[in-house]
């Protein structure tokens, strides 16, 4: 008996998207594997360097990797986005990534070797300048694994990541102690971000079955720039935008700001990456292998935006609440003055719940120039008010920051409605739900942080407010957007069929 084809189409249409379904929920548990190991370790590490060096040593180290942070952003994005977009791409277009990578990172370490001194006399610090010089070479090695770390991401393989970050990581931070101990202050910083940036790359070359051969197509690359140069624009101008408040508190106030502020961000980043970073890792794969059905990416970005609310806004407020008894008790009492400007950066992670899985998502359907563009705007918006917040104080400075982001996401969003399919505004109706919860947390947690008899340890103040603020989310939870809960629930099922 012969099957209908229409059924028999049914069929393999059915196992085909099951088979998708099954990767991305495989992508995103080891995406979550790799995140929660990596920062683990890293917080670890983090907290013993913190105890160890002062303000100043953290400064003087971030300052020495913001310019090799933003040009590293040229060779890891940008083609190795268009390798993990393109629909098809064949070996001739991976040999001539890598090789323009390879060179693109030699000639941009190289620059940064030249004008190292001019990056010292500009913050008025001459160590920076040895600093600068033994950071450059970063760039280079990120490029090495561009192409390789690419393909991986195509397939959604992120076993391998997860191997490499966690190798990495506990290399890196191994280094940075043992020199941390030795005395040797920001230097220990230093070398543990060379260690694990040479690490996680020799793990992924030779881990990965692809290797380059010596052939280059420069019409195989143009076939890659017009979604890769829009993108390494829209990276550099993310990072730069990222490292402008470094810049500035840098210029106005010094190293020790810039200390200060590198450890008011960790929880940020900390918290983004655990509680988000899953989400965001299998975004643009995931919606690059759907970007022909829309109904598909509405539903999983409806659905994603939801998750990382429900997810993200407990944890960003939580901290704000902890944060007098979590940063002094965590990082040691000499970063106590961070805790205010802490609290403040909490509202960028609210934020990142919605704009950066929508900014994955247009990246995945092809529309990089409008976020190039928002950066744009956001660099002169951020300039003139962080500039005019630098006059008052470094928490000025911070609450600047997140006015700039937040004044620019109505735009944001209504231009991502505009250009594409996807009904951005319907996944924020769970936010005022979200927003009444954590509210009810918040004031929870803060009475007992604030009213916790004395003689109690910080330890077990800290211990617990965050039961307390646990139970009283999970409760109001419920009672507020179960419905979406039980969505949420019904959505990683359908994944796994």
């Amino acid at each position: 008996m012969t099957s209908k084809p229409g059924g028999s189409f049914q069929q393999q249409e059915g196992c085909a998207l099951g088979s998708i379904g099954r990767k991305v929920v495989s992508g995103a548990a080891w995406a979550a594997v790799e995140t929660w190991g990596r920062q683990i370790t890293v917080l670890a590490v983090f907290i013993i360097l913190a105890r160890h060096l002062g303000p100043e040593a953290f400064g003087l180290a971030t300052l020495s990797m913001v310019a090799p942070i933003i040009l590293s952003g040229v060779v890891t994005r940008g083609i190795p986005d268009a390798i993990v977009q393109r629909a098809e791409i064949d070996a001739l277009h991976l040999d001539s990534a890598f090789w323009l990578l390879v060179s693109t990172g030699v000639t941009l370490s190289a620059l940064l070797w030249v004008f190292a001194g001019v990056i010292a006399e500009l913050f008025g610090q001459p160590l920076l300048e040895s600093l600068v010089r033994c950071t450059c070479v970063i760039v280079l090695i990120h490029a090495l694994a561009a192409v390789p770390a690419a393909i991986l991401k195509r397939e959604l393989n992120f076993r391998l990541f997860t191997l490499r970050t966690l190798i990495g990581t506990t290399v890196g931070g191994s280094v940075g102690l043992a020199a941390a101990i030795g005395g040797y202050d920001m230097w220990s910083l230093i070398w543990m971000q060379l260690a694990k940036a040479i690490v996680e790359t020799t793990i992924i070359v030779l881990a990965s079955s692809w290797r380059p051969r010596l052939a280059y197509s420069y019409p195989h690359c143009r076939e890659l720039f017009g979604f890769a140069l829009p993108i390494i624009g829209h990276t550099l101008w993310n990072f730069v935008n990222d490292e402008i408040p470094k810049v500035i508190l840098g210029l106005f106030f010094g190293p020790a700001a810039v200390g200060i502020y590198a450890i008011a961000r960790r929880p940020l980043d900390l918290l983004v990456e655990v509680f988000l970073g899953p989400l965001t890792a299998i975004t643009m794969p995931a919606v690059a292998r759907i970007q022909r059905e829309p109904a598909k990416i509405d539903h999983f970005f409806n659905t994603s935006v939801r998750m990382a609310g429900i997810a993200g806004f407990p944890a960003f407020v939580g901290f704000a609440a902890i944060a007098p008894v979590a940063v002094p008790l965590v990082f040691g009492p000499q970063w106590s003055s961070g805790v205010v400007a802490v609290q403040i950066l909490m509202l960028l992670g609210l934020q990142r719940t919605i704009d950066s899985i929508c900014a994955l998502t247009i990246l995945a359907l092809g529309h990089s120039g409008l976020i190039l563009k928002m950066n744009m705007v956001y660099t002169l918006l951020s300039l003139v008010l962080l500039t005019a917040a630098a006059q008052v104080s470094l928490e000025a400075v911070v609450a600047a920051l997140v006015a700039c982001n937040m004044l620019l996401l109505p735009a944001f969003l209504f231009y991502v409605q505009r250009i594409s399919d996807i009904d951005v505004l319907r996944p924020l109706a769970i936010f005022p739900r979200l927003a009444g919860a954590v509210i009810i947390m918040f004031a929870v947690v803060t009475a007992w942080v604030f009213g916790a008899p004395h003689g109690v340890s910080q330890a077990i103040d800290l211990a617990g407010a965050i039961a307390i603020g646990a139970a009283v989310y999970m409760t109001a939870a419920v009672m507020l957007v179960r419905a979406d809960l039980l969505k949420v629930r019904d959505m990683l099922i359908s994944l796994r069929l």
